[in-house]
């Protein structure tokens, strides 16, 4: 890609905007979510395991639903990289076997309307079977949840929330259904930034774990404290803590989020696992591997 294609916006631009980007030149017109190459792993390992889930349940279930709790725009752009992306929407809108339906929710309004405009105006002609709400995901589980017809059905919901937004309350309200599969970031760079300041009497690290109690633990074991959350919750399909879990780094080697993957059902940690292994190996560098496939 040309230099030129970057207007080189401000980090208090891109907050402004609400993480968005209107400075990049977008065939059409409308802004972007900037991104580092290393955040470009998550969108390919989303890519490969829903074509793995989708080709494997399509004619299984009377629906399947695909559940974006913090969508974003839908087109991400590789700062380092100079490359575009599709962000989660586009990518399960784009799959060779369609879910019934697709659930796009976003706290912010201008965000969601950038979105619905970019899948409208896109090559895929699903446009009716797509709900955009503009909600806050946590407080408004329940009105999301009213979009789907649970019995007969499977749903993968995707959670990329910037940070600890996403509160384990809503974790349990979908653990409530057996055909719920969940794809969420731990944010562990939010977590040991901000450490200090959650530990200190502010409720929202607690409200991301569930529980008061990772304070007493140390910072290399609240990955293990979020998955054994899972686990009391009925999420049989949950990584083990020695396995090699997907990990998005900064490019000095700090950890920014891992992936967790939770299934009430081993064949989805199954279809995760073959999605994870395409992107790791002995010695893993995912960004170069990426960078291969």
């Amino acid at each position: 890609m040309n230099e030129e294609i970057c207007g080189k916006c401000s980090r208090e631009d891109r907050k402004r905007m609400g993480y968005l980007c209107d400075k990049i030149k977008v065939e059409d017109g409308l802004p972007v979510r900037c991104i580092h190459s290393q955040s470009v792993l998550k969108l390919k390992i989303l890519k490969y395991y829903l074509e793995i889930f989708s080709v494997a349940m399509r004619n299984k279930f009377e629906n399947m639903y695909f559940v974006d709790l913090f969508s974003g725009p839908g087109l991400c752009y590789d700062r380092d990289n100079k490359e575009f992306y599709p962000g989660s929407p586009l990518i399960a809108m784009g799959l060779k076997y369609q879910f019934s339906k697709y659930i796009f929710v976003d706290l912010d309004a201008n965000t969601s309307q950038i979105l619905q405009k970019r899948c409208f105006n896109g090559p895929e002609d699903n446009s009716k079977q797509v709900t955009y709400l503009n909600l806050d995901a946590n407080s408004n589980i329940g009105e999301i949840l009213s979009h789907l017809k649970l019995k007969r059905s499977i749903s993968v919901f995707f959670i990329d929330p910037n940070g600890l937004d996403i509160e384990f309350d809503v974790i349990k309200k979908l653990s409530e259904s057996d055909s719920i599969d969940l794809i969420i970031n731990f944010s562990i760079f939010d977590l040991k930034r901000n450490e200090h300041i959650y530990r200190d009497d502010n409720s929202k690290a607690d409200k991301f774990f569930g529980l008061p109690d990772w304070r007493n633990e140390e910072s290399r074991d609240w990955l293990r404290l979020y998955k054994r959350q899972l686990g009391r919750l009925g999420f049989a399909g949950v990584e083990g803590n020695n396995e090699r879990h997907i990990t998005v780094k900064t490019p000095t080697g700090a950890s920014i989020y891992h992936l967790i993957y939770a299934s009430k059902k081993e064949l989805g940690l199954q279809f995760w696992r073959s999605a994870k292994n395409k992107f790791s190996g002995p010695s893993i560098d995912f960004v170069d591997q990426i960078r291969k496939k």
